[in-house]
Parts: C-alpha cells; sequence; structure tokens
C-alpha cells in the first residue's frame, strides 16, 4: 500500500519548495512541445495548425475582429447567405483576443494571433500542471506530486488537446476541471469555508460557459459534496447551496456577457442558454430547502445528521442516525425528481441530448467517423477477433490505471481527513469518466489526468520501498523505476500490432498551396463547394466563401455538398450548385475522401466519381494546377451566362 511518506504533504526542512520543482515539468513540457515543433510532426513552423477545429477558432476570432460583433455569433462566410451559427462561445475567443492584442505591436494582429494560437494550448497545459501538484496537496507528499505532474505530460489523450497549434477549448476545460476536483476536495473537508464553496461555484459557472461539457466534472463535483452530506458530513448542505448559488449567479452573468440583453431567453442544450441558469437556480432552491429543514430538526439528534469527530475526520454515519440518511437518501431522490421534471417541463430540447438537434446526415457520414468520438474499443474489434488491437487501445489511453485503480482503493480504505475527501472525490471522478472513455475516446483525457494522482501514491510507495535497499542499488532503481512508471504504456504498445491507420481527411489536401490559387484566381469572396472538413481551412487562408464546416449543427451546405457531388443526374447537381451561389468545386480525390463520398449501389457514376477522373461536364471549367498540385487536387469553376469566368491566369501552384 502508499507509504505514509506518499499522503504528507509538506516537505522537510531545507529541501526545496514544490514551486521549484515544478521547473522540472514544466521544462519537460516546453522541450517536448519545442521537439514536435521542430520535426514537424505539428507543422507549426510551416505556417499550420494541428486541426480544423484550429483553423476555425483562429478564423472566428478574426471574424470577431474585423467585425467587434461579440454579439453576433454567426458566422457569414459558412452556409451563405444565412451564415452558421456554431455551439463555441466567447471565452476561449476572448483569451485568444487578448493574446494576439498584446502581440500586435510587434508581429501585427494576424502573426499575432497564429503566434499566441499556437502556444495558448501548451501554456494552458503549464497551467494544468500546477494545477495537478496543487490539489493533491492534501493527500500526496511534495516527491508524489511531482511525479503526477510528469505522468500527465505522458499521457496521450491530454497531449493530443494540449499541443502546439492546437487553439482549442479542450485544453482550457481540462485545467477548469483539476482545478475544480482539487477545490472540491478541499470544501469537502473544510464546508464551513464560504470562499472554497463561491470559488467552487464560480469555477463550475466559467467552466459551463465554456463548454456545456463541463457539466459532467461539475456533476461529480456536486455529486461529491452530496455524497459526504448523505453520510453525515456537517454543514455540507450550506456549503452546497453556496457553491450552487454562487454557480447560478455567475452563469446569468456570463449569459448577458455571452448574448447580450436580446438574446437571453434562447434554449440551447450544447451552448450556454437560459436552461443551464435555471438548472442551478433549481439546485440552488433544492438546498435551500434542505437547510431549513435541517435547521427546523437541529434540536432532534436523530434529524441533525451524524456526529463528527475532529476536524478533517472522515464523516461516518453512527446506527443512532440510520433513519437522518434515509431521511438525505428521501430528499435527495425527490429533489433529483422534481428538478428533472421541472426541467423536461420547461425545456423539451433537453430530450434531444446534449448536442441538441444534430444533422442526421452529417451524423451518418462524417460525425460516427471521427476518431474522438468513437468508443475506446469498438465492439467490431471483438466479434471481428482484433483482441491486439484491442489491447494495444487500452494500455495506450489508460494503462496507468491497471496499477492506480488498486492503489485508489487501498487509499480509500486505509486513509481519512482531508486526504480521504481528496481520494473519494478523485474516486468518484473516475467513476464517471473512465466508464465515459470506454464511451468515446474524447473522454480518456480527464480519466487520464484524474488517473495521475493514485497512480503517483502507487510509485511513490514503490519508490519507498526501493530506498530501503542498499544504498548503490537504490540510487541506480529509483531513476529507472521513474523512467519505467512514465514511459511503459508507450513501450507496451510500441511493441504490439499497430492499429489500422487513421487518415485526417484535411490533411490528405495541400490547402495551404491551393489557397495560395485561390487567392490569386479571384481576391474578391467567391463561394467554394469542398468537403466539410477543407471548410474550415479554406476560411482561415482565403477571403472566400464555404458551404460547410465540420460542425454537428444542421448546415445547408453540407446537405447541399452531398447533394451535388453523389448526384448521378448532372441536371440535379447543376440546380444545385446555382441556388446556393457556387463559383468553385475543389476536390482532393485521396482514397479517404473518395471513401467518405462514396455511394453505395449508384446506378451510373456519381459527379465526384466523374470529376476525380477528370470527366467534368461542359458547365464546369478546369481551372489549371501545376505540378504535384494536379494530381493532389481537381479545382473547377462553375460556368454562368451572366458572369465572365474567373482569372485562369491568376495563376497555378508553383
Amino acid at each position: 500500500m502508499p507509504s505514509h511518506s506518499a499522503v504528507s504533504a509538506g516537505a522537510a526542512p531545507g529541501e526545496p519548495s514544490l514551486g521549484w520543482l515544478l521547473l522540472i515539468p514544466l521544462g519537460c513540457l516546453a522541450l517536448g512541445q519545442a521537439i514536435l515543433a521542430v520535426t514537424g510532426v505539428l507543422p507549426v513552423l510551416d505556417g499550420a495548425l494541428g486541426d480544423t477545429d484550429a483553423y476555425m477558432r483562429l478564423s472566428r476570432v478574426l471574424e470577431l475582429h474585423d467585425s467587434g460583433s461579440w454579439f453576433d455569433s454567426r458566422f457569414p462566410r459558412i452556409n451563405p447567405p444565412d451564415g452558421h451559427v456554431q455551439h463555441w462561445t466567447r471565452p476561449l475567443d476572448a483569451l485568444l483576443l487578448a493574446g494576439a492584442w498584446l502581440l500586435q505591436p510587434f508581429l501585427g494582429f494576424e502573426r499575432a494571433l497564429y503566434v499566441w494560437g499556437v502556444l495558448v494550448s501548451p501554456a494552458l497545459l503549464a497551467l494544468a500542471v500546477a494545477a495537478v501538484a496543487w490539489a493533491a496537496a492534501p493527500a500526496l507528499d511534495r516527491e508524489a506530486r511531482l511525479f503526477a505532474c510528469l505522468a500527465l505530460l505522458t499521457q496521450p489523450t491530454v497531449l493530443a488537446y494540449t499541443s502546439v497549434g492546437k487553439p482549442d477549448h479542450h485544453s482550457l476545460l481540462l485545467l477548469l476541471a483539476l482545478v475544480l476536483i482539487g477545490v472540491t476536495a478541499r470544501l469537502a473537508a473544510a464546508p464551513q469555508d464560504r470562499r472554497l464553496a463561491g470559488l467552487a461555484g464560480a469555477i463550475a459557472a466559467f467552466g459551463i460557459w465554456v463548454s456545456p461539457e463541463a457539466l459532467t466534472f461539475v456533476a461529480v463535483s456536486l455529486a461529491a459534496l452530496g455524497l459526504f452530506w448523505l453520510i453525515g458530513a456537517p454543514g455540507m448542505a450550506r456549503a452546497s447551496r453556496a457553491y450552487v448559488l454562487t454557480a447560478a449567479l455567475v452563469l446569468a452573468g456570463g449569459l448577458l456577457i455571452e448574448r447580450g440583453p436580446g438574446d437571453l431567453f434562447a434554449v440551447e442544450t450544447d451552448r450556454l442558454s437560459a436552461a443551464h441558469v435555471v438548472l442551478f437556480t433549481l439546485l440552488a432552491a433544492f438546498w435551500t430547502a434542505v437547510g431549513w429543514a435541517e435547521a427546523a430538526g437541529a434540536g432532534d439528534p436523530r434529524a441533525a445528521g451524524a456526529p463528527h469527530g475532529p476536524a478533517g475526520t472522515t464523516p461516518v454515519a453512527p446506527a443512532a442516525s440510520r433513519g437522518a440518511l434515509l431521511g438525505r437518501m428521501l430528499a435527495a431522490l425527490i429533489g433529483i425528481a422534481v428538478v428533472a421534471v421541472v426541467m423536461l417541463a420547461c425545456f423539451p430540447e433537453l430530450r434531444g441530448g446534449p448536442l441538441g438537434h444534430v444533422d442526421p446526415l452529417y451524423a451518418r457520414v462524417r460525425l460516427q467517423k471521427i476518431v474522438e468520438i468513437q468508443p475506446l474499443v469498438p465492439a467490431e474489434w471483438l466479434t471481428s477477433g482484433r483482441f491486439a488491437d484491442a489491447v494495444r487501445r487500452l494500455i495506450e489511453f489508460l494503462g496507468i490505471a491497471l496499477f492506480a485503480l488498486p492503489c485508489l482503493g487501498l487509499l480509500l480504505v486505509r486513509r481519512s481527513g482531508p486526504a480521504w475527501c481528496f481520494w473519494a472525490t478523485v474516486a468518484l471522478a473516475l467513476l464517471a469518466f473512465v466508464p465515459l472513455g470506454f464511451h468515446q475516446v474524447r473522454w480518456t483525457s480527464y480519466a487520464e489526468a484524474f488517473l495521475v494522482w493514485p497512480y503517483a501514491a502507487g510509485v511513490a510507495w514503490l519508490l519507498s520501498r526501493v530506498s530501503g535497499t542498499a544504498d548503490r542499488a537504490g540510487v541506480l532503481l529509483r531513476p529507472l523505476v521513474i523512467l519505467v512508471a512514465l514511459f511503459w504504456p508507450l513501450v507496451v504498445t510500441a511493441a504490439l500490432p499497430r492499429l489500422e491507420a487513421i487518415v485526417t481527411v484535411g490533411r490528405a489536401c495541400p490547402l495551404d498551396r491551393l489557397a495560395a490559387v485561390l487567392n490569386r484566381a479571384a481576391p474578391a469572396p467567391r463561394t467554394i463547394l469542398a468537403f466539410a472538413d477543407y471548410g474550415s481551412e479554406l476560411l482561415y487562408r482565403t477571403p472566400h466563401r464555404v458551404l460547410s464546416i465540420p460542425n454537428h449543427r444542421p448546415q445547408p451546405g453540407f446537405a447541399a455538398t452531398w447533394r451535388v457531388l453523389t448526384s448521378t443526374d448532372e441536371r440535379v447537381a447543376r440546380t444545385e450548385l446555382m441556388r446556393f451561389g457556387v463559383d468553385w468545386i475543389l476536390l482532393c480525390p485521396s482514397a479517404t475522401e473518395r471513401a467518405l463520398l462514396a455511394l453505395e449501389g449508384a446506378s451510373a457514376p456519381t459527379l465526384y466519381q466523374r470529376l476525380a477522373d477528370g470527366e467534368a461536364p461542359a458547365w464546369l471549367r478546369p481551372l489549371p494546377l501545376e505540378g504535384d498540385l494536379a494530381a493532389e487536387a481537381r479545382l473547377f469553376e462553375v460556368v454562368r451566362s451572366d458572369r465572365p469566368h474567373a482569372a485562369a491566369a491568376g495563376g497555378a501552384a508553383e
């Protein structure tokens, strides 16, 4: 089991503080990110970004900077002429704007935005490293927290969301989740601290403002406090009331800042809306009622809840308070039922799920094929005998759980006081996010981040055993144990058979060079029909319009693109192109694009197949591309009788 040293937070006199030792993981973070950039694994030095969402985020901030329309989230160059409203909110936009403004005097705004966009997620990861060390202070000693920080930097999904060139809200959410777990554990140990309760509520509300995805870890935080209340921890009802009331107030303020006074009552499940304010208002009403009931029954020892020992000890309901425990359980069930019924009655949109109304065509054609929302171990792998792939995926993403979860069980059994409150909160978080990680790969980032704490406790115990060996052997074994503990999942997965290659559509198309061709061909905005995955980068690199981007919300332009490219009838395709005002069609006929746009059972070649093979109808004029671009891409102009052709003399790619 983890040794006593692994659960003591202090450092010995004369030893360097944790703040100084944090320079080690922060230095490793900077070195690792620099290697990713210099080696071209993430080609940010060539002006590229990590994925389609990164390009869309910077395009969104550029649009905000140019238009100044804070309250209008509609992006006019998507799905013209109507535009498109994404589910993203303004906090990350504001962070990117602030960083770009600071660098603008030295680089100019656009270049400054790119540089800060490249660096913002690693900067947030650096703060997350500090949050890992801070949150575990009640439960782990200095060296164990240092190891936890290093372990965070080796988790694959964490790095996938927080590396250079990925200005995305996932890195901000991960930071908020780690801080909220730490604050919740401290609040559970000291529920009388109203400042902690207010801080927890503010963090929870800000996370929901960033993205309603934060409701997952906010629910874990509230559930932890609720369970401590159930087992009789005194003062927990008041602490929970202060928490949710603060969250409701901050959400109301965020709603006003995000939407302005003219759009306060819009209801959206995938974006901050009035529904979230009402939810926390109802929770505040519940905890207020509980507080009144407890105050009214304070004179009855059976109703007053479990007695408690010295400050910091684990609350446990004795036999005499079993009736009170049952009463609290009944109150909790009634409260949950009432909140659920009221929310569904007031907001029937909630029945559509957290993403709200999803375009069925987009869900079938693209959404279901995005790796991050697929199961960690797809069922077809097991039914088709791909067990090596399944084992490799499990070890790669959640391998440290094999050691961390047993250690967590021992810590829960053998510890007490603030440390027990911390481990109980972490256990609830893992109880939520490990199954979610199996459901969708994207949730493993949270599971990995929370696992590093019990993993560090177990490694600290192992290092204490190593230190008990002969001095020379201990000196040699300690760094070896640390290296093995940090990197064994990578070594094991490298030795196992590799998964089938996963190709990202955007990377299969040289959009940076194609953008230069498009900008020379027509400096004025034109409307481009292309596969949705190209849309975000085209918006960022050109002044042109696109029919769609990768986004789950309904986009008529996405459906139009599908109808045009999969049509076997030229007249139908041309009618759609004219209706949406399309000027150019851009294709990059890679194997991935061909597979995504394949139409099973077609009686004749689709328009996409004809264009990919160079067989364009007369009303589509091929625009010349030179060199390897001619082999990688196809560019066509829609011929109209009411205006001249775009200048092919705009130049071919060099």
